[in-house]
């Protein structure tokens, strides 16, 4: 008799870090005022675990007629079942200095070594120009990395769905290096790679106000996301002839795992107007911030991220935020703060839900 109650298993996520981090000054010839000198270097380990579920949660049931275990989500089975750590060290040095009375210039160094991801040397360059007492010019540009977590790498999720007309058929995540990914096609992941560049201005317009303007462009290369798949007759084939149990219930089924599938590209600029006012026995601040960005996505892997979803990750988070906040301070007990928010418009295709070719698009807002 079939159980009506399963324990499919535990996921566990840990994280543990520790990190020093110093800073001392130093005349050196010349310069207007001392040089900075930051340093510091940090150990990381993250931890992804998996506990098996009830025997019975991924159990081939005798009538194989809803697929394998406990439905809605199959429990994790014995052979998934693992402890999988990921750690590194990294070390950097930051250093930033007044070159003239006008100018200031700063550079960090990265250094980071991961245990399955080899090392990676990331900078950053900064640099503000004083014009006047009023008026300055900033930049900066600076590279990044991220590493696919241990989840990424060996998350396992296997539930039952419906297609279009009803029937149940078994969808699944699998671990990057586990046998039915690798049949399927599966490569090793490597590492998000990112490029940042910014140039604002600031301006002191009166004593009381303050204007700041920056634009911004950070691009990612190899972003991680799932490739889905259905599986075929010859697949089945495939999986049995590696050795994957109860392959033939996955005819029909979806399939995925993590790589690294696109690339994407953000633009865009913030503005914030401040205006301070002695109102009354206290102090009235006014800030105004305004933002704009688009997010362009290239180089989609076949397989990955589908139209629907390229169109959803371009259009779906408003394009615009206008924020007002009015702070008002006696410096005693009194004190509050109003902010209003406004939002530009946005699309969205529905996501899974879907169906058309091409995805329909659904506006939403101003």
């Amino acid at each position: 008799m079939s159980p009506t109650s399963f324990k499919p298993g535990i996921l566990t996520q840990e994280e543990t870090g520790l990190n020093a981090d110093f800073v001392k000054t130093f005349d050196v010839g010349n310069l207007p005022s001392p040089l900075n000198f930051a340093f510091g270097a940090e150990w990381r380990e993250e931890t992804y675990k998996i506990a098996a579920g009830d025997v019975a949660s991924y159990s081939a049931g005798p009538a194989f007629i809803f697929g394998v275990g406990s439905d809605g989500f199959q429990g994790f089975p014995l052979e998934s079942e693992g402890s999988f750590a990921s750690a590194s060290y990294a070390g950097y040095i930051d250093i930033e200095a007044d070159l003239t009375d006008s100018f200031t210039l700063g550079g960090a160094v990265r250094y980071e070594d991961y245990d399955e991801f080899g090392d990676t040397t990331n900078f950053k360059l900064s640099g503000r120009l004083e014009i006047s007492e009023q008026f300055a010019l900033r930049a900066t540009a600076s590279t990044g990395f991220r590493a696919p977590t241990p989840g990424q790498v060996n998350t396992l999720n296997t539930t039952t769905t419906a297609d279009p007309s009803g029937n149940l058929i078994p969808s699944g995540t699998y671990p990057v290096g586990s046998t039915v990914a690798m049949v399927l096609g599966s490569v090793p992941l490597t590492p998000e790679e990112s490029t940042s560049y910014t140039l604002g201005a600031v301006w002191s317009a009166a004593d009381n106000v303050s204007i700041t303007l920056d634009y911004y462009d950070i691009s990612i290369e190899d972003r991680l996301a799932l490739f889905n798949t259905t599986i075929t007759a010859k697949d089945v084939l495939d999986l049995t002839a590696a050795g994957v149990p109860n392959a033939g219930l996955l005819l029909g089924g979806l399939a995925g795992y993590f790589t690294n599938a696109f690339d994407s590209d953000v633009t865009g600029f913030d503005l914030a107007i401040i205006v301070n006012f002695d109102v009354g026995s206290g102090d009235l601040l006014v800030d105004l911030r305004y933002n704009q960005n688009e997010q362009d996505i290239s180089n989609v892997a076949s397989g990955t991220i589908n139209a629907a979803r390229v169109i959803d990750l371009e259009q779906q988070v408003p394009d615009n935020r206008v924020a007002l906040t009015f702070n008002y301070d006696t410096g005693n007990a009194l004190s509050g703060y109003l902010r209003l928010n406004s939002y530009g418009g946005w699309d969205s295709t529905g996501g899974l839900f879907n169906g058309s070719n091409p995805p329909d698009v659904y506006s939403y807002g101003s």
